[in-house]
């Protein structure tokens, strides 16, 4: 259980979007980094919560808590057995049915699980992070049964020595210290709040060098603010676990750090949408996590210096055209300007707004406005 900083400040990656025709190729050059990513390795059966002690290699560094649910506990649930230990309780933490709801595992028998606010999960890698070089990051998330709200604010979070907890006293753990927020994140306009499908949580993580810790959780303090209120009036089964009917409960599965090269070559001629590039919302100041995708573009240019760039903006059509076509020039500009500030000739930029005039997917839902909402490039052979 714990509770960080709350000054905190939480951005997300987005996950990959590729249009037809992208010239980016993402090559994998090792294996998986994180030791039984998916929970299959164990000491024993879970009886009780907390157990993620007892699962090898995992939480066995920081002295924060986590759930751990197996095929093999469900011995524990049967008649057979029951009538044999009648004075034992055991809690029920069996797959796929288990005291927060039902899920199979995405692969194998077994999952962690955790209160998103309140606990983590953490494991050291096989071996530490090379300096400079990038890793491609995923694991799965599922929101369980028992939970009336989702969150948005889950991650993983890469260190060079493991996250220890400030105080426990009797497991209301006040906090534990953070030099960053969490590297790799959920998207910030996404909640996670799917309890039948696994969604995956993924990026990409360039190392700053013998980062040999990893922990995935919520890493915010609990508030109204953070969190979705999917079922607010739903009666719960007396059977859940209380304190997660008001709580985001997630079981999480398939934990992968992995190194990876890229070859980038956008040809000419083509449209390329600029996936992690990121503003406030309503605003047009790039934030800080937009610089290595741009970079990458920068460097492009660098190496062509025959082809120039066209930026265009787009924005959904939440507002009115008034408003949208104006923000959508602004951003374009300011990539445009992020180019030029790093070297790149402004005789070779060019950048356009467009409002919300050519949609890509449906405005009339959340998923299709968040498509709508994004700048696009060109290259051009001049």
């Amino acid at each position: 259980m714990m509770r960080i900083l709350q000054k905190i400040v939480c951005f997300s990656l987005l996950s990959i979007r590729f249009l037809a025709g992208y010239g980016q190729n993402y090559v994998v050059t090792g294996e998986n980094l994180v030791p039984n990513p998916s929970f299959e390795q164990t000491r024993a059966c879970p009886k009780d919560a907390d157990y993620i002690g007892g699962v090898v290699s995992w939480n066995l560094f920081p002295n924060f808590s986590a759930d751990y649910f197996h095929r093999c506990a469900n011995i524990y649930q049967t008649y057979e057995y029951q009538a044999r230990h009648p004075m034992e309780i055991i809690q029920n933490f069996s797959v796929p049915n288990n005291m927060f709801g039902h899920q199979e595992a995405r692969t194998g028998d077994a999952y962690a699980g955790v209160s998103f606010c309140y606990e983590a999960l953490a494991v050291k890698l096989i071996r530490p992070l090379e300096k400079d070089s990038m890793y491609m990051v995923e694991f799965y998330v599922n929101l369980s049964d028992s939970s009336n709200v989702g969150t948005r604010y889950f991650g993983m979070y890469f260190s060079n020595s493991s996250v220890r907890v400030e105080n426990d006293n009797r497991m209301q753990i006040a906090g534990f210290l953070l030099n960053e927020p969490p590297q790799v994140r959920n998207p910030r306009e996404r909640y996670l709040t799917d309890t039948v499908n696994w969604t995956p949580i993924t990026g990409f993580y360039t190392a700053k060098g013998g980062e040999q810790y990893i922990a995935i959780g919520g890493f915010y303090p609990f508030n109204d603010s953070l969190v979705h209120y999917i079922r607010p009036n739903r009666a719960l089964k007396k059977s859940y676990r209380s304190t997660e009917k008001v709580l985001g409960y997630y079981f999480v599965d398939d934990v992968s750090v992995v190194p990876y090269s890229i070859k980038w070559e956008p040809e000419p001629e083509k449209l390329y949408i600029l996936d992690h590039v990121y503003f406030d919302f309503d605003l047009s100041a790039l934030l800080p996590e937009s610089h290595f995708e741009l970079n990458k573009l920068v460097n492009y240019l660098q190496t062509h210096p025959n082809y120039h760039i066209t930026i265009t903006g787009h924005t959904d059509n939440f507002g009115s055209e008034t408003h949208n076509l104006p923000l959508s020039l602004e951003r374009a500009k300011s990539v445009a300007d992020y180019l030029t500030d790093n070297g790149i000739e402004k005789e070779r930029v060019q950048y356009k707004g467009v409002g919300s005039s050519q949609p890509i997917a449906d405005n009339e839902t959340k998923e299709g406005r968040d498509l709508n909402r994004r700048v696009e490039f060109m290259i051009l052979n001049l």
